[in-house]
């Protein structure tokens, strides 16, 4: 177990896939990913690139290994986009299963595609239309290790009907849910745009995210009072099957216990296009790699 969780930082430096552009540094937007991850023994690894699908057009593929047997699955990633620009980012994490045959992808802060994106109307959250774009989409995906799909999990699954009037977005960055004080201060920020926004298990079965306003936009709700500005609400799923998960139900395996999402030190912004991410993040930090700035 030891030499598996060695190995995942130097896994996740040649194989975590990270895409980083210097335009994407100002305002809201970090740089895109779609961050690997292995099971918790660091046998099964799944990770992600873009690739050409059979279309010919550009898709995230994964590939799903045994490190222990060799063997290799290859499939395709829904709800991703991969231009990388300034209104298609993508913040993505994939949490992988104990036994392997299952692995989880769960993008909280970015759009499903910009299509869904450029449709929408904020003044028009109460709309069924609105709620069902598909840039909402896709929130969770769990898929087999071969990549059929078990389960899609859109916000429109996610929110209740209260917790709209919450959504928001700068570009094409999405929020919905609050940060979590430990990923967010005034002195940094996570390494990754997304995982200010959630916790998961130190198994990855386990994902919470707290549903109301981020930092930003709950200054729009001052006047409203604390009730609705400080407003959260746990929201639970368990990552091998998407359900959801009751949050007042108890947990008493350790392993299953959401905790903080990475380890290491908080980051500036500007660190963040060097940032490389390692397989196994809760216990293994990512390092600070070579600038790529020009």
């Amino acid at each position: 177990m030891a030499r598996h969780r060695k190995f995942a930082l130097v896994l996740g430096c040649l194989a975590a896939v990270f895409y980083s552009s210097t335009s994407l540094q100002a305002g809201h937007t970090r740089a895109p990913y779609v961050d690997g991850c292995q099971s918790m023994d660091g046998r099964f690894v799944v990770t992600a690139a873009v690739a050409k699908n059979d279309q010919g057009k550009d898709q995230w593929q994964f590939t799903w290994k045994d490190s222990k047997t060799g063997q290799t699955h290859k499939g395709w990633l829904v709800g991703h986009q991969t231009s990388m620009g300034h209104f298609e980012v993508c913040y993505a994490h994939i949490f992988v299963a104990p036994d392997g045959e299952t692995f989880a992808v769960w993008n909280g802060g970015s759009f499903a595609d910009s299509e869904g994106r450029k449709a929408l109307s904020k003044a028009d959250k109460s709309s069924d239309a609105f709620r069902g774009n598909s840039g909402f989409a896709d929130r969770l995906v769990v898929y087999k290790k071969t990549g059929e799909i078990l389960r899609l999990v859109a916000l429109k699954d996610i929110l209740k009907a209260e917790e709209w009037k919450y959504v928001y977005w700068v570009h094409g960055n999405l929020y919905w849910s609050a940060e979590y004080p430990d990923a967010a201060t005034n002195s940094g920020e996570a390494p990754r745009a997304g995982i200010r926004y959630f916790r998961v298990s130190p198994d990855y079965t386990v994902l919470e995210v707290a549903a109301g306003p981020c930092l930003d936009a709950s200054h729009q709700f001052k006047a409203e009072g604390p009730a609705v500005y400080k407003y959260q609400r746990a929201v639970r799923f368990d990552l091998t099957t998407g359900k959801e998960i009751d949050p007042s139900t108890k947990i008493v395996e350790v392993a299953k216990i959401p905790v903080r999402p990475f380890a290491g030190k908080l980051i500036t912004r500007d660190q963040g296009h060097a940032y490389v991410p390692s397989l196994d993040p809760i216990r293994v930090a990512g390092v600070l790699g070579e600038s790529k700035r020009k």
